[in-house]
């Protein structure tokens, strides 16, 4: 029922924003979804966007099924559906990695014209584009859970923790690089965390730091440098 309800929302969200010259988030009442002077401008609550943290990956992998099927439109079109929410991501007021992002759902947005035109002919195209993705989100999330941790939100950066190590793996699965055992061990240690700080199960302050900074540190080595536009390499499009 859980996942219905993600895919239903994805789906609103995506038709819904389509034409939309831009997203926000906020922590604004409803009342304020349009404000004055800013036409185009939709601000969407924070509550709402957290459930589809990991939704772009499931149309990722939708997109890699529909290609090796030979159906190009509908790749194409899950392609774009995952674009369409790594740019509300970027969206966020306060996406620190939004540069990354945004150059992230240009490519798929690129790829997925290429893909219905038949230009784009190999999964290699695809992998490297949703690897990409997947790193400029881990990012984004990352930075996210940096910033809630700072704050004291505990709830939110157990939801950032498990975003970015959900995105890292996907990362490494579609770029074809393996995690090394210790990057194995943060992303699962980031994941158990993240559950303990939503629950309010007992964790620790040096818990969480060293979470976010294992994270950090899995993330440049994964990517291979400290730039914001994330992986560009292939992989196999088997999931």
């Amino acid at each position: 029922m859980r996942k219905i309800y993600r895919l239903a929302l994805a789906t609103f969200l995506v038709v819904g924003f389509s034409g939309i010259a831009a997203a926000q988030t906020s922590n604004a009442p409803a009342s304020s979804a349009n404000p004055q002077g800013q036409p185009g401008l939709i601000v969407v609550q924070e509550d709402v966007l957290i459930p589809l943290i990991d939704q772009p990956e499931q149309h990722f992998k939708m997109a890699s099924r529909y290609f090796a099927k030979g159906d190009r439109n509908q790749a194409a079109a899950q392609i774009r559906v995952g674009a369409a929410m790594v740019k509300l991501e970027a969206g966020r007021h306060d996406a620190t990695n939004k540069t990354g992002l945004d150059d992230a759902a240009k490519h798929l947005d690129d790829v997925a014209a290429g893909v219905s035109s038949g230009s784009v002919k190999s999964a290699k195209d695809l992998n490297d584009a949703f690897a990409r993705a997947d790193m400029a989100l881990a990012r984004h999330y990352h930075e996210m859970a940096k910033e809630s941790e700072a704050q004291n939100e505990h709830g939110s950066t157990g939801y950032w923790l498990q975003g970015t190590a959900d995105s890292l793996e996907d990362s490494a699965h579609w770029s074809g690089r393996k995690l090394a055992e210790a990057g194995n061990a943060s992303v699962n240690g980031a994941r158990s965390l993240g559950l303990k700080l939503e629950s309010g199960t007992q964790w620790t302050a040096d818990e969480v730091k060293k979470s976010v900074s294992d994270l950090g540190n899995e993330i440049d080595s994964l990517d291979g440098h400290a730039s914001n536009t994330g992986t560009s390499s292939g992989g196999s499009a088997s999931n």
